[in-house]
């Protein structure tokens, strides 16, 4: 049976994996990405590291397959941040990431949002500016590199990097041009460029196309050094967001996903976006359809769940994960809903959805000198969910349908439910961990036969359904108000400066 080829290239993870068409798992490889974190908001990657790690994930790959079964690559990776590429498709320098703040430095979004530059890119994009995106990138270089900056023919994504590298082609599809400067009602580059003073990028922005399409073949060079057959088709390479879309095969409006790792991820597909000012979140197309997608990503996910286990080791320690979890979860199962009075602001690194605020910070509020371990344990788990539903209200209201739920967090059994009754609606687990990569692999596989992407990725699946308990919703309701009252309030004070 042909194989396909699935590439998830990641901040911190980059793996690969080859699937048989019945979307069997036939090989895997995962090797860790290097990222440059330094002082000031700096947070790069050397491109040349990135693709040499995804190079020996293919290498892995072709050592435990018959690379003459393999019938097209997909790829998929992070998105946003400034990749900036030379006439031969070289990088210019390191490659300026999503999660990097310096060039706020360059460009003040308070600025930006008095000259109406902010509301441009709603108009466009309906997308909430932040530093680490294309455009304050090429602001930055053009200040402070401007020798660099005049090298630049092309500012691609990770994903694009990874496809130009594997095929000589440099594109992008409509998801990883979304940001910030697609409209994305023309499917075009938009007004945006003018109002955010980056005329002069647009040349240099490849044209969007879809995910679903033949980027190219792979090159002699990478065949010998990968292992892999050398004409071997490749997709246009998509957001690692779009792309898990894409392996749920979730496609209509209304349907909606939830990831629930290190930080968090409200999805929600629409047909439409109603104009917001200020504009809220992010918006991107859909990597194999009409769809536009919400995103919404707070910054605590189940890092608080760590974080707060990592506070009593003798009591909450463990061998691995699943240790760690049973024993808050019997620490918690007791406590009822609400935890007592008590209150968790999930504010650990700031937040970026459903509002921005990157110096506001966790709080427990509501303790008494009665207050128990357990019921700050199920503070944190409900502090969590409540921030999720946030994101949903902030979005036009709670779910009308099951939410499908993935991510470190869907694994434990409590948390699962205890989300489930917050929004008011089921909660499905899917426990494959592959989404992203099995995405990619289906979008290969379109771009080659045509087929419709959704078809494709039907696979064999045993999900597991979390029932919302009415009762429960009805009881998270006060608990919850109070959480979005004392977040607004918590909003008012600066951190970073000691406020």
């Amino acid at each position: 049976m042909p194989l396909t080829i699935g590439l998830d290239v990641g901040t911190t993870s980059i793996k690969a994996a080859a699937y048989r068409a019945d979307g069997a798992l036939v090989a895997q490889s995962d090797h860790a990405a290097k990222v440059i974190r330094l002082a000031d908001g700096i947070n790069e990657q050397d491109p040349t590291d990135v693709w040499n790690t995804v190079a020996l994930c293919l290498t892995d790959l072709s050592r435990q397959i018959d690379t003459n079964d393999v019938s097209s690559i997909g790829v998929c990776a992070q998105g946003d941040g400034f990749w900036p590429l030379d006439d031969m498709a070289q990088p210019v320098r390191n490659a300026i990431l999503w999660s990097d703040t310096r060039p706020a430095l360059i460009a003040d979004l308070a600025t930006l949002g008095a000259v109406g530059a902010l509301d441009a890119v709603s108009h466009g994009c309906h997308t909430a500016l932040w530093p680490g995106t294309s455009a304050l990138g090429w602001r930055w270089l053009r200040t402070c590199e401007p020798e660099a900056a005049a090298k630049v023919a092309h500012v691609v994504t990770c994903g694009d990097w990874i496809g130009a590298q594997l095929t000589g082609v440099v594109s992008t599809d409509f998801a990883n041009a979304s940001i910030p400067f697609l409209d994305l009602k023309a499917r075009s580059y938009g007004a945006a460029l003018n109002a955010l003073e980056c005329e002069d990028l647009e040349d240099k922005l490849p044209d969007p196309r879809s995910a679903t399409t033949l980027l190219g073949t792979l090159t002699a060079n990478v065949a010998a050094q990968t292992g892999l057959r050398e004409g071997t088709p490749v997709s246009v390479a998509t957001l690692d967001i779009a792309a898990m879309v894409a392996g749920l095969g979730l496609s209509e409006p209304g349907d909606a996903m939830m990831i629930l790792g290190t930080t968090a991820v409200v999805t929600l597909l629409r047909d439409a976006v109603a104009l917001r000012t200020p504009p809220i979140a992010a918006a991107t197309l859909h990597a194999a359809g009409p769809a536009i997608l919400r995103i919404l990503a707070p910054s605590t996910g189940a890092a608080a769940f760590d974080w707060f286990s990592s506070l009593h080791p003798q009591s909450l320690g463990g061998e691995c994960a699943g240790d760690i979890a049973a024993k808050l979860n019997a620490l918690v199962q007791d406590v009822p809903i609400g935890a007592n009075g008590v209150t968790f602001l999930p504010y650990l690194n700031g937040e970026r959805a459903p509002f921005v605020n990157p110096s506001i910070r966790s709080s427990f509020i509501g303790m008494s000198q009665s207050t128990t371990k357990g019921e700050l344990g199920r503070a944190v788990m409900e502090g969590t969910a409540y921030s999720l539903r946030h994101c949903f209200e902030a979005e036009g209201g709670l779910p009308r349908a099951p939410v499908h739920l993935t991510g470190g967090g869907a694994r434990n059994d409590v948390w699962c439910q205890i989300i489930a009754d917050v929004i008011g609606q089921d909660v499905l687990v899917n426990p494959a961990s592959d989404l992203g990569l099995w995405g990619a692999a289906c979008l290969g596989r379109a771009a080659i036969n045509g087929k419709d992407v959704f078809t494709l990725t039907r696979r064999p699946s045993e999900i597991t359904r979390y029932v919302c308990d009415p009762a429960a919703h009805a009881a998270h309701q006060d608990p919850y108000h109070r959480f979005v009252v004392l977040s607004d309030a918590m909003q008012n004070i600066n951190y970073s400066k000691g406020a």
